[in-house]
């Protein structure tokens, strides 16, 4: 059996995949089109990693030359999911490392008790991307399919204004084959309402 992946490289970023876990099903998700991303091993895990495992897996990636700009919490799943595991991670990343180090998210942290760690960001986090994806609720389920229906659109709404207390930089995403150029702008002035900037990005086809 091939070990898992618990670090990969992207650029010149090392991502860190901490879960396969997620509360959502989005319909273009890159999980559905292959069983790694930008030309990594497969980033279905055996079990989820220790904070010590993944440590371990960035000293790896790094013994094995090229550089690092910045670290990446992204894999096959959620990584809010594992908020503690996440927290050691990026605590000792910072501390050793002193580089930027991103979250990309879909923003429901605080459907499963998470929001108390948000202040814990402050210091750790340089950027917060959440996966916004759509202007209201409801195209929101049609396109994600959360477990936690409409509600999840307000739970990523206020998750993405409560990081910019702590986070200096909060970005909120679209894949933007999925949309108009009318409801484009209607994300725009939501993001904007957040407090965060918006980025359009490209749909991510065979991995």
């Amino acid at each position: 059996m091939k070990a898992d992946t618990y670090a990969y490289r992207v650029g010149d970023g090392i991502y860190l995949n901490l879960t396969n876990r997620c509360t959502n099903r989005c319909t273009f998700c890159i999980r559905n089109n292959g069983d790694g991303a930008y030309g990594s091993d497969s980033l279905w895990l055996n079990h989820e990693p220790s904070a010590e495992e993944v440590l371990a897996a960035v000293q790896d990636l790094l013994g094995k030359g090229g550089t690092c700009k910045e670290f990446v919490f992204c894999g096959y799943g959620e990584p809010t999911m594992r908020m503690d595991v996440l927290l050691q991670v990026a605590a000792k990343l910072k501390a050793t490392y002193s580089l930027p180090i991103r979250l990309n998210t879909n923003g429901q942290a605080m459907l499963y008790g998470a929001a108390d760690s948000i202040p814990r960001f402050a210091g750790l986090l340089d950027c917060v991307s959440v996966s916004l994806n759509a202007p209201d609720a409801a195209d929101y389920v049609a396109l994600c399919r959360p477990e936690a229906g409409e509600k999840a659109f307000d739970a990523m709404l206020a998750f993405t204004a409560e990081c910019t207390k702590y986070v200096p930089n909060v970005v909120m995403t679209v894949v933007g084959e999925t949309l108009d150029k009318y409801r484009l702008a209607l994300c725009h002035a939501v993001a904007r309402r957040c407090g965060a900037t918006l980025r359009v990005r490209t749909y991510i086809g065979k991995a």
